[in-house]
Order: C-alpha cells, then structure tokens, then sequence
C-alpha cells in the first residue's frame, strides 16, 4: 500500500516542481517582453501662431490704392494704383513723378508657419509724367545753326508682368520680404521727337519692411524702397524711390 502511494505521489510532486521552476524561468521573459521601454523620436519643433487673415486693403493715401487677397495656401490676387516721386538718371529732373496700375493673380504658398511666397502673372501700365528736354534745330543762317527744344512727356508703357513675392514673419510685429517682377511690353503712343520704342521690358526689385500694430494685427506700416529700370529701344531709365503704406488686414 506504501508503495502504491509513493508511485502517485512521487511523479506529482516532480511535475509540480518542474511547473514551478518552469514559470519563475519564464517570468522574466515575460516581464521584459511587457516592460514599456520609451523610444526616442525626433519632434519638429511647433510651428510659430501669427495673426494670419485673408485680405488686405490700402485705401488711406489718394495717390496709392491697393486690394490684395493674401489668404495662406489660396488664390492670390492684387490690384494696386500708386504715384510717387522717384530719383532718375537722365533727363533734365532728378525727381520724376512716376505712377504704376497693376493687376496680379497667383497662389499664396504658406511655408514654416511664417514664410509667405506668392508667384504671380498680371497687366499693368507705367508711367513717368514729368517732361524731358529734346533739343532739334529751327533753323540755319550760314554755317550758325539755332536750337530750339521741347518739354516731351514720355508715352505709358503697357506691359505684362510675372514675378515672385516673398515675406518672412520673424514675429506679430516685424516683417521683412523681397519682390521681383518682370515686365515685357510696349509705349502706349509714339511721339515724335521722344519715344519709348517698341519693344519695352523692364525689372522691379523692392525689399518690403513691414511693421503691424494692434491689439490682434489688423494694421500694418509698410515702407518698401524700390528700384525700376525700364529699357526700351530709343531710350533706358533707372527711377529709385520709396513706396510707404498704411494698410488694414481683415
């Protein structure tokens, strides 16, 4: 009967033994298998929160209007009328009312939360109204020749334009951009003693500094210096100037 008891309870008691050794090796295991070890990921940094809106109007200075669609990543369009006194090279002025009507379309790309980069193509009309001095003879007595001249106002130049307008917000207050257009076309009339030519093409380089006030932005101070040169096949001039505007976003 002893014998009998060993044989049965001798095997179960190994199993058991064998069962508990078994889950105390595999216990570990487990344990680092279910262990939540972090992972290091690299995390872009946040992207800065400015007041962004989607127009903006100049309509507070006669002699410079403009409506522009500035809405991120969307259509883009501009219209602006604007006349300013600019320094010129050649001519009998070195002042020179110059004045531009212009519409623009394009798209309005919105990079980094801060970074406004806006191609565009368009129409516009450039014009420079003060008069230059054309000296022509009137008339000969023998070998003395006699001079006479005219004011001549330079004809409108009709042109299309495409370019690039790009502005970085280093914060809600400061702006700083750079804009270039290209224009192609021709004078409007032809005179007869002074013409642009046929045909005209001509750059704009202008480096926008942008200052914006306001409890939430709405208002912004713009002061853009500019450089236009314009090159037709009779004459070529160079205008260097200041456009400033105050302006309302909403």
């Amino acid at each position: 009967m002893q014998n009998i008891y060993l044989k049965i309870t001798l095997p179960m008691m190994l199993a058991l033994t064998l069962m508990i050794t078994a889950n105390e090796i595999a216990q570990p295991k487990i344990a680092a298998i279910g262990r939540h070890v972090p992972v290091k990921t690299k995390c872009s940094p946040p992207k800065p929160q400015f007041y962004e809106y989607h127009n903006r109007i100049v309509i507070f200075d006669p002699l410079h209007q403009a409506y522009e669609r500035i809405k991120p990543d969307a259509f883009y369009v501009g219209v602006e009328l604007w006349a300013t006194y600019a320094l010129a090279n050649g001519g009998s002025h070195a002042d020179q009312l110059i004045g531009e009507a212009e519409l623009r379309m394009g798209y309005n790309y919105f990079f980094n939360g801060r970074d406004h980069v806006t191609p565009f193509v368009g129409i516009g009309v450039f014009k420079d109204f003060r008069g230059e001095r054309v000296n022509h003879v009137t008339y000969r007595i023998g070998s003395v020749v006699f001079h006479d001249h005219d004011n001549i106002i330079k004809p409108a130049v009709v042109y299309g334009v495409f370019g690039l307008l790009y502005d970085h917000e280093f914060n809600s207050f400061f702006t700083l951009g750079a804009n270039f257009k290209g224009m192609v076309g021709g004078a409007a009339s032809k005179k007869k003693h002074f013409k642009w030519g046929n045909p005209v093409g001509g750059i704009d380089v202008a480096l926008p500094i942008t200052f914006r006030f306001g409890p939430k932005r709405h208002w912004d101070i713009r002061l853009e210096p500019f450089d236009i040169f314009m090159h037709g096949t009779h004459i070529s001039r160079n205008y260097f100037g200041s456009r400033c505007t105050i302006g309302y976003r909403f």
